[in-house]
């Protein structure tokens, strides 16, 4: 009999924010993710690649982001991100000092060395590196990265499968390019499926051998189905790999952990100062401005006590979901996923309790593609639902609705276009060197970011003005191709802007 194998997963995705707007809202997110989450997470996988910290961890990589992190331009950005935090914190120390507010100004001094660290483990350990440490993640055994799709485009949502399969084969050659391997497993965006991007998935089986789909997506017909059991996915050689709910209301919900009083909280900013956060939640019903002040010897104290509670409360899911029938190389699965960029930035202790948690589990955790292989997709149950996705009801809402039916509607007529002039295109020469740089704002246009971010009123404007942007530069990119007629500076200007996947040719599309 084999136990539950528990897989940790975390989903790293950003949007394209390069050269496309600061603050509040474009490449301040990235810079904010990757000083607080993709830094401390990477200090946690060269532990376990050292094998300071047992256990082990898988991390879904999105193209689009995995570009971002290697360009030359954004970690310089980066450099001067945490070198004007730490400016910051001395101003403020100064500032609270004056007012008699010790509390704030220990604070301001505890996040001044926290920036300082940040900058020295990127000065000597991460810059030119970030990418080159998942490899040797990966080549310990001690971590799975898994593919995406090229800029998080909404599969079953794109026109075409001509457009999801450029979709995934960009994402898988730069994975290629990125990691020196194949991937093994997708991370479908938004975790969306319908059956209709089967013949998109199957073009690419192998190298892939699995996906991840979400837990609403086994109440679908002909029955329910186990999230703890490989499922064939529709008609396709792919294992669907499922979360798990328990692990999923644990720690992604308003009363999982980071709902925990003494957690720093993240939505009150010292407007005053330099918008340092430095109140605790206190409590789910306590008004912002009545918060207390922040602790963070006590927050670790409770994240250490949380990841104990998760790492039992795994334990006991293993027990309950172990099949006796199965071989011994054919785990059950325990898959906990959660957003990278839950872990430091939403949730400062995230990277804290993560640590200890993969200490507290050490040999019970697993990588999704060595559990994967022990089974068969020909020999495990079909799940194939009409309609999946990682939201609340399980539907296309999110993305797909009034609010973003133009988006929609321009975002088709893009494809199409596009399409319509592959036929006249050459693989060279300077007039082609304008179609491919429509090819990268078509990539652009598709990414879900735009239509999620409309939805959920978050930055609507700034998602908004993005996506006429790109549609703005693939009409720009076209004019050129068809007038035959190059206006160097302006193409250059457009890659210059636009430069993600700079290998890109128009073969993805044929």
């Amino acid at each position: 009999m084999a136990d539950a194998g528990i897989v940790l997963l975390l989903h790293s995705h950003m949007p394209y924010v390069r050269r496309n707007g600061d603050w509040p809202v474009g490449e301040e997110w990235l810079l904010e993710a990757w000083a607080e989450s993709y830094l401390p997470i990477w200090r946690i996988i060269e532990e376990l690649t050292a094998g300071a910290l047992p256990g082990k961890l898988a991390l879904t990589m999105t193209p689009v982001l995995a570009e971002q992190l290697r360009d030359g331009y954004l970690e310089e950005r980066l450099d001067g991100y945490l070198k004007n935090k730490i400016d910051q914190t001395l101003q403020e120390m100064d500032r609270l000092g004056n007012m008699g507010d010790e509390p704030r100004r220990k604070l301001a001094s505890f996040f001044g060395a926290f920036y300082r660290d940040l900058l020295r483990d990127f000065e000597e350990r991460f810059r030119g590196r970030m990418l080159k440490v998942l490899a040797e993640g990966m080549d310990a055994g001690v971590l799975e990265v898994l593919a995406s799709a090229a800029t998080h485009g909404h599969l079953p949502t794109l026109g075409s499968t001509r457009s999801r399969m450029a979709q995934i084969e960009i994402g898988l050659e730069s994975y290629r390019r990125c990691f020196g391997r194949d991937p093994r497993g997708f991370w479908l965006p938004e975790c969306a499926y319908t059956p209709e991007i089967d013949a998109a998935l199957t073009a690419f089986s192998p190298p892939l051998s699995y996906v991840i789909l979400d837990f609403y997506a086994t109440g679908s017909p002909p029955g329910e189905a186990p999230t703890w059991l490989p499922q064939r996915l529709g008609s396709t050689p792919l294992l669907a790999l499922i979360r798990d709910e328990v692990a999923h209301d644990l720690v992604w919900t308003m009363w999982g952990y980071p709902a925990g009083g003494d957690y720093r909280e993240y939505n009150k900013r010292d407007v005053e100062g330099h918008g340092f956060q430095y109140w605790r939640i206190t409590s789910g019903f306590t008004p912002l401005d009545e918060k207390d002040i922040y602790h963070p010897e006590n927050a670790v104290t409770l994240a250490k006590a949380d990841a104990r509670d998760f790492a039992a409360k795994m334990r006991s899911r293993k027990e309950a979901v172990s099949v006796p029938e199965l071989p011994a190389d054919a785990h059950t699965l325990v898959l906990a996923a959660y957003d990278t960029e839950l872990m430091g930035h939403w949730w400062r202790e995230g990277p804290v309790w993560l640590h200890e948690v993969l200490r507290l589990l050490a040999g019970e955790t697993m990588l999704p593609g060595d559990l994967a292989e022990g089974f068969n997709a020909r020999d495990v149950s079909t799940i194939s639902p009409a309609m999946t996705a990682w939201s609340v009801d399980g539907s296309f809402s999110v993305w797909v609705n009034q609010g973003t039916r133009d988006i929609w509607e321009h975002t088709y007529s893009t494809e199409e276009d596009f399409a319509s002039r592959l036929p006249s295109a050459s693989m060279g020469g300077e007039k082609n060197r304008a179609l491919i740089q429509a090819a990268r704002e078509l990539l652009l246009v598709e990414a879900s970011d735009w239509s999620f971010l409309i939805s959920r009123d978050t930055a609507a404007g700034y998602a908004r003005d993005r996506f006429a942007s790109h549609l703005a530069r693939y009409r720009e990119a076209i004019a050129m191709f068809e007038r035959g007629k190059i206006d160097a500076d302006l193409l250059s200007e457009l890659e210059d802007t636009d430069n993600i996947f700079p290998w890109l040719d128009l073969r993805y599309w044929k």
